[in-house]
């Protein structure tokens, strides 16, 4: 489809050179009488520059071809940015984001919170005779909260002082990484991205505000970065799709943090037997050498999920179930507790029209722990439903409930809360 647009595009510009080359013939023309002061015209510089350029003119990609075409976003749900027009910059570089807000209310006083708000830029660019180099980077945001706050002085008389780097951070990195696409090999990224795990486990993490935390993506309250189930860092990601199936394979350098050293692998194969059904697979493992081995006795840690998918009108609906070992952690005053599991979720989405959609679905971790420190019923056990209201396709408003009959670490059941907000994609 880009490529067609591209033809038609040059096209275009093939009349509108053809139609000018005409014009100057014209002017050139010199009747019978005038030939003895025949005058040679000089060319056009306009007409120069513009065959010069002519075939290394390279069409500007929007999000959702960029999307399309290295699969680092879902084509819908809480890490997708679903503008189809994002604002060119220039020839090669789209700006995108999206603002999100909304209020919580159920376990304290109403608060106004920011959803992850992110905005970014996607670059492609088609080198000559070779392969397209492409990029992204992308930041989070905070619209409520800056990295300042009012504290009490610790210098008598001073009274209250502004302290700075104390607070929420301004700006975070969530994505940033280059890659290479080539023609029937596929692509090759390398630096700060959605994992291969994810792209099996991130179909059911589609939720306004909550969900996402039963399948172990996010370890242990991270983004999953470490670990590489998230978003995965000092990742070097190979993917390609051939006819139904579509495959990728990870690795992780080695980094350092902490105390440990991190090194990881994972893979997905997803099978797509139609244009609205998925069938996926997907697993990420990690070789953690340093206090991670005194903890556990183990230098492992890995998750694997099996799911599937259905993307059609006016239904959309994903499962996946995951099992993990060593890759979530509780941490206690003075240690640290790394346990196994077992996780579900669904998503369920159906949209009455344009404008209206209700959905629902469920978070079910059942966690493999021996400890007298956590409750034997230690668990999540989430019930959630919403609607959304679409103002324009990139602006809508919701109402999103989380109904919860699990355990806490320590035995006490958490609050149901319901939340109310608002997301703006550009």
């Amino acid at each position: 489809e880009s490529q067609n647009r591209l033809i038609a595009d040059q096209s275009v510009q093939l009349r509108q050179l053809s139609d000018r080359v005409t014009e100057l013939e014209g002017q050139s023309l010199v009747t019978e009488t005038d030939a003895s002061d025949l005058v040679v015209m000089e060319t056009d510089p306009s007409l120069v520059r513009q065959s010069e350029t002519f075939d290394e003119r390279s069409e500007p990609l929007d999000a959702d071809e960029i999307a399309l075409q290295h699969r680092q976003s879902l084509p819908a749900g809480r890490e997708a940015v679903i503008v189809d027009e994002p604002v060119a910059l220039s020839d090669t570089v789209d700006l995108y984001g999206s603002m999100r807000l909304f209020i919580e209310a159920g376990a304290d006083d109403p608060t106004l919170n920011d959803g992850s708000s992110r905005f970014g830029f996607n670059t492609a660019r088609d080198l000559t005779d070779g392969p397209t180099v492409f990029g992204r980077i992308e930041w989070r945001t905070n619209l409520v909260n800056n990295n300042s706050r009012f504290v009490v002085s610790d210098r008598p008389g001073d009274g209250v002082a502004l302290e700075t780097g104390a607070g929420s951070s301004v700006l975070t990195t969530r994505l940033g990484y280059l890659g290479m696409r080539f023609e029937n090999i596929g692509e090759l990224t390398f630096g700060k991205q959605w994992s291969v795990y994810y792209d099996v486990a991130g179909w059911t993490d589609v939720f306004n505000v909550y969900g996402g935390s039963a399948l172990s993506v996010y370890s242990s309250g991270t983004d999953g970065g470490q670990l590489g189930s998230g978003r995965a860092d000092s990742a070097v990601i190979w993917r390609n799709a051939r006819g139904i199936f579509s495959y990728g394979l990870q690795a992780q350098f080695r980094t350092t943090d902490d105390d440990n050293d991190y090194e990881g692998f994972g893979g997905s194969l997803i099978i797509a037997p139609n244009d609205r059904w998925e069938i996926g697979a997907a697993f990420t493992g990690s070789r953690i050498e340093g206090v991670f081995e005194d903890i556990t006795g183990d230098d492992k840690a890995g998750v694997a999920a099996i799911g599937v998918r259905y993307l059609g009108e006016p239904w959309h609906m994903a499962f996946n179930i995951a099992k993990w070992d060593n890759h979530e952690a509780i941490f206690f005053i003075d240690d640290t507790l790394v346990y196994d599991g077992v996780g579900a979720e669904l998503y369920v989405n159906y949209k009455f029209s344009d404008r209206f959609q209700v959905y629902g679905g469920f978070n079910y971790t059942d966690p493999d722990i021996d400890d007298p420190r956590v409750d034997p019923d230690f668990g999540t056990e989430q019930l959630l439903f919403g609607f959304s209201w679409f103002a324009a396709e990139d602006s809508f408003a919701y109402v999103e409930a989380l109904l919860q009959d699990g355990k806490q670490v320590n035995g006490e059941r958490p609050d149901s809360v319901v939340a109310a907000g608002y997301r703006f994609d550009f």
